[in-house]
């Protein structure tokens, strides 16, 4: 009598690119628009980068002299990282919080709850921060800037921005008049003489965008 076999489970290696906060596994993932690399992300088994794992990421690749810092420094300057946060836009400020796992943008009485209840992953600025072209200075104590990466992401953006000629641009709404969903991503603004770019107010459509999955938390 023959026993059952199952096939045979082959785990090959993986490249993993480690930082002081975070294990990013390479090849980043895309070209595509924001819901295909999401997808992507979500089917490899890895954690979406937020805008504070983004701003890690690129600060050690514009600060280390490697083949894959190499690769990172040329997505942020001809293509553009997503990084998963949505930005839920109402005419009072702005909400932001992490993608969440179903893909469905949450209301503001969501939203709402979130905070009331002290999630930290929920934030919320209120308009009359600072947009457009600012000193790295500026765009490291400004407060969406703040809210979006958290502080330490702020400053490290900043000192990325340092090393392009141009002064950094954040992209963002002034005010708006009604709920309005955005996600966010960093580019070093090509179209306008390379600086650093952050932005929060993109539809997710542009198709050139790339991820760089998280190893998980429950990874040893």
């Amino acid at each position: 009598m023959k026993t059952q076999t199952k096939p045979l489970v082959v785990k090959e290696g993986r490249t993993e690119l480690s930082t002081d906060n975070r294990t990013f596994i390479y090849p980043a993932l895309g070209p595509g628009n924001y819901e295909q690399v999401r997808e992507q992300i979500d089917a490899a088994g890895l954690q979406r980068p937020t805008m504070a794992d983004t701003a890690d990421l690129v600060h050690t690749a514009f600060h280390s002299d490697d083949k894959y810092s190499q690769e990172i420094r040329d997505i942020v300057k001809d293509r553009r990282l997503w990084a998963f946060e949505r930005n839920l836009y109402v005419p009072k400020g702005v909400y932001i919080y992490p993608e969440p796992d179903n893909g469905r943008p949450l209301n503001e009485s969501e939203l709402v709850e979130r905070l009331e209840a002290s999630d930290p992953s929920v934030r919320f600025v209120h308009f009359g921060f600072e947009i457009g072209e600012m000193r790295p200075m500026q765009l490291a104590k400004n407060d969406y800037v703040i809210a979006l990466a958290g502080e330490e992401g702020a400053d490290k953006l900043a000192e990325v921005a340092d090393q392009f000629e141009r002064k950094p641009y954040l992209w963002s709404f002034k005010s708006v008049n009604e709920p309005t969903t955005r996600v966010s991503a960093l580019n070093s603004g090509w179209v306008f003489d390379r600086r650093l770019s952050v932005y929060g107010d993109y539809l997710g459509d542009y198709r050139d965008g790339r991820a760089f999955g998280v190893r998980s938390a429950r990874e040893k």
